[in-house]
């Protein structure tokens, strides 16, 4: 229960979300480009073409751009980028670390049409379907190594 106080109160504000946001779309912009340059050049050795006008190309960029955010976070056990620049970090909303399929979900999320302007009001879609939010790192991780401390004392084993 007190890690959902501590989320509450170390909750990263929508300017460093924003900035994470920036940080990020670079990023995976930039290696969605390596991986479309390198696949360009390998189908071309192939004497194959890719069609940019194609409903495919548009459904193969959303399902790559899904696949860089969540390799990344899952990686980085929720450090896109933007966080470890901005020092924030992907929790649950109760606070514990977020498993395989919650980072998924997260980022699965990204593709709905406006996700990125719902953090105009509290929290945006692919934190709420997920029930995961971004905390500043180091005073969540702080006030959550005081409260074990604190729960410790006493205590033998």
């Amino acid at each position: 229960m007190y890690q959902d106080y501590a989320v509450g109160e170390h909750k990263a504000n929508k300017g460093l979300r924003f900035l994470n946001y920036l940080i990020d779309l670079v990023a995976v912009i930039f290696i969605l480009a390596i991986v479309l340059i390198t696949l360009t050049f390998i189908l071309g050795a192939l004497g194959l073409t890719i069609s940019e006008e194609s409903i495919l190309f548009d459904l193969f960029i959303y399902v790559l751009v899904v696949i860089i955010y969540f390799l990344i976070e899952f990686v980085t056990k929720g450090r896109s980028l933007g966080k470890l620049i901005t020092g924030t970090k992907v929790v649950m909303i109760d606070g514990t670390d977020p498993t395989t399929k919650d980072y998924f979900v997260r980022n699965l999320c990204r593709i709905i049409p406006f996700d990125a302007l719902t953090f105009l009001g509290e929290n945006g879609w692919h934190d709420k379907i997920s029930k995961t939010t971004v905390v500043r790192k180091r005073a969540f991780e702080e006030e959550m190594f005081k409260n074990n401390s604190i729960d410790e004392i006493g205590r033998t084993e």
